[in-house]
């Protein structure tokens, strides 16, 4: 009995390992370029994803992962024509006169406005509906520049979206590199919490009508009203933060005083500023202790604004 069962159980394994080889091999030998799997098909008629998976398995096995490739749900492509509802019919696959099916990545010659439009087929509105004569569509940024259809990482994953965008952004990579600035690289903030690349009704294509409002949306501290207030807080955040990134604590655009004396240069000679503050000034000339280290902050703390009824000069 106990040979039987050995014998039994070694023949199971050998048909395994049998099984396997085959499977291995079928999947590492090519597909042969000069059969067409569409043969005797009428034109636009649909193949069917099995036809496609002979020679783009890994396309075919990436969209059962994706959502785009979930048949059960009405809104995907592949509850209507699978594949062929963004690639075209399959008949035209090995068209003699030239292949016109719609690929990913142009490599037939297509127009990016072609190939966007495929996409914007299904996805309009919304974040999208400021799309035509945002930045990246004047500049023929194709959808599948920054997004991958059969699925993997791309923009839209957390870990991967801020190199997606560095691909361009070579300056905005510089700056995130800067020592302050938004955990960007650690991917605590996203592009995206910022700014809405399918376009906007603001500048740089930030997702509110305004810088300020964008950043609001994380510092509302800072929002004010305020009874005293500092003008360029309330005009544009930026013009004191470098907001990707800088070599000064708080992001600031440059190191205070300096940063403050930019604006305030009527200062310059009265009260405790006796001159324009630099580090080339003569070692006799007393300096006010107050724009050392932090500079004018020392005193002026509440430079977004201040509440206090003897806050006039953002003392208090």
């Amino acid at each position: 009995m106990y040979r039987l069962i050995r014998t039994i159980l070694l023949l199971a394994a050998l048909a395994a390992l049998s099984s396997a080889g085959r499977a291995e091999e079928a999947a590492e030998k090519p597909a042969d370029p000069d059969v067409n799997p569409c043969a005797g098909m009428a034109e636009g008629e649909v193949m069917g994803v099995e036809a496609c998976e002979e020679c783009h398995p890994s396309h075919v096995e990436g969209m059962r992962m994706n959502p785009h490739g979930q048949s059960a749900d009405s809104r995907t492509p592949f509850a209507r024509d699978e594949c062929e509802t963004c690639h075209g019919p399959g008949t035209t696959h090995f068209d003699v006169e030239g292949n016109c099916i719609i690929s990913q990545r142009g490599r037939f010659g297509e127009p990016v406005e072609q190939r966007n439009g495929i996409c914007l087929q299904c996805h309009q509105g919304s974040s999208r509906m400021h799309w035509p004569g945002s930045t990246h569509e004047t500049n023929d940024i194709a959808c599948s520049d920054c997004h991958h259809m059969h699925g993997g990482a791309d923009v839209t994953s957390r870990q991967e979206q801020a190199q997606v965008c560095y691909g361009c952004h070579a300056e905005v990579r510089a700056s995130n590199h800067q020592p302050y600035g938004h955990p960007i690289r650690e991917q605590l903030v996203l592009c995206s919490d910022c700014h809405n690349p399918h376009g906007s009704t603001g500048p740089s294509e930030i997702k509110s009508t305004s810088i300020n409002d964008t950043c609001y949306e994380c510092h509302a501290e800072k929002r004010g009203p305020y009874l005293w207030e500092h003008f360029p807080v309330t005009e544009d955040c930026t013009l004191c933060h470098a907001v990707h990134g800088s070599i000064h604590r708080g992001a600031l655009k440059a190191r205070p005083p300096h940063l403050c004396q930019e604006c305030h240069m009527q200062y310059i000679g009265r009260n405790h500023v006796r001159e324009l503050y630099d580090y080339d000034l003569d070692p006799d000339l007393v300096v006010s202790r107050g724009l050392l280290t932090h500079g004018c902050a020392n005193c002026h703390s509440q430079v977004h604004g201040s509440n206090h009824p003897s806050g006039a000069s953002l003392m208090r």
